[in-house]
């Protein structure tokens, strides 16, 4: 049986909850009924071997590799060469060079993923970016939505029909993520006693992710909790800005910077309690993970997250783009370790039951083959 020929479309290869989730879908889908390639727009990454363990072709797409000229006839030449059937993309520059790239091409199928919907307040030029967001979704011949929040969002846009749009809520390998005998030593290493309190975060360091808010809820609650340190795990252009920020609210001797990390696992199991800040989500993976890990969650109450904590059952929502209400909260959380017992163990079984890969692996496989018998 011939495979299909399916290209992974990304910005790039660095460690994100889209490079994680091709990953997964290449890994668990195999190599029998499928030929992969990942191609990154902006160039590779620290991903780029990973992808190459897998068994895929790894391809840069950007100008700097091949020079200048058009990024959507480089794209549109390789779909021709390797007889691509699906183009499946991640974000919208993505979705609106595959757009144009595939332009006429009938007999192949562009497939989307929205992970997120962009507001203006998420980057710079934000209105500009939201706008293109929204036009992104018409381009596509199928749209994926990673929750249901999501979905009912993208389904109620003018002119986009229930028939292209399915719902594939992202999931994880909950065991994985489960490694609680790791936390004493990685605490050790980063000169954490027992005694510490460490509240945590993962993933990047971007404008939508507000860790600004988190560092000054933390100041807040530093006098009540002197032993308490942030753990903050993950890397991004933000950084520098937001050291300085933890250097003026003097909290600086107070949070570790970890950088990119690979044993987020390891991190995650040093962690007491976990916060997701963020004033836009689609259904985060990193929110999934500190769960399955066992974790206290506190998440602000956006995107997906009420798909996933049961406020006051497998984790607390906070209303988001508030600092007080993230100190007031993980402080009750430090006050009552039986709380965060119980949270946490809730949270993990939730998350097993719930969210495990499998699911999601199975619902993309099932698109996968309907799209790939399409004429």
């Amino acid at each position: 049986m011939k495979r299909t020929v399916v290209l992974q479309l990304m910005n790039g290869f660095e460690d994100s909850s889209i490079s994680r989730v091709v990953q997964r879908l290449v890994q668990h889908l195999g190599q029998q009924d499928y030929s992969w390639h990942v191609g990154g727009l902006r160039g590779l990454g620290h991903m780029r071997e990973e992808f190459g363990r897998l068994g895929t072709q790894v391809v840069d797409f950007s100008d700097r590799h091949h020079g200048s000229g058009s990024l959507t006839r480089r794209i549109r030449e390789y779909v021709v060469a390797h007889q691509v059937k699906i183009v499946h993309t991640h974000t919208p520059r993505t979705i609106l060079a595959a757009g144009m790239a595939l332009a006429g091409k009938k007999q192949v199928i562009h497939l989307a993923t929205k992970h997120l919907l962009y507001s203006p307040a998420d980057r710079r030029w934000g209105l500009i970016y939201a706008l293109l967001d929204r036009f992104s979704l018409y381009l596509p011949d199928y749209l994926i939505a990673v929750s249901e929040k999501m979905y009912r969002r993208i389904v109620a846009y003018p002119g986009i029909s229930t028939e292209r749009v399915t719902m594939i809520r992202n999931a994880i390998d909950c065991e994985s993520c489960y490694v609680p005998d790791q936390g004493d030593s990685c605490r050790l290493e980063f000169g954490l006693t027992s005694e510490s309190q460490v509240i945590g975060f993962t993933g990047r360091i971007e404008e939508m992710k507000r860790l600004d808010l988190l560092l000054e809820g933390f100041s807040l609650m530093l006098g009540r909790h002197p032993r308490a340190r942030l753990m903050i795990v993950g890397e991004g252009k933000l950084r520098p800005k937001l050291e300085a920020f933890a250097a003026r609210l003097g909290i600086s001797h107070c949070v570790i910077w970890t950088g990119f990390r690979q044993d987020v696992p390891r991190l995650l199991a040093a962690m007491d309690v976990y916060v997701q800040p963020s004033t836009n989500e689609g259904f985060s993976l990193s929110l999934l993970e500190a769960m399955a890990a066992g974790k206290p969650v506190v998440a602000t109450d956006v995107g997906g997250a009420q798909e996933v904590v049961i406020d006051g059952r497998t984790g607390v929502l906070s209303p988001p783009a508030s600092s007080s209400a993230i100190s007031t909260t993980v402080a009750g959380l430090l006050d009552d370790p039986e709380k965060q017992s119980t949270l946490g163990q809730a949270a993990r079984r939730h998350v097993v039951r719930e969210f495990g890969l499998q699911h999601s692996m199975d619902a993309y496989r099932h698109l996968y083959e309907a799209l790939a018998l399409q004429p």
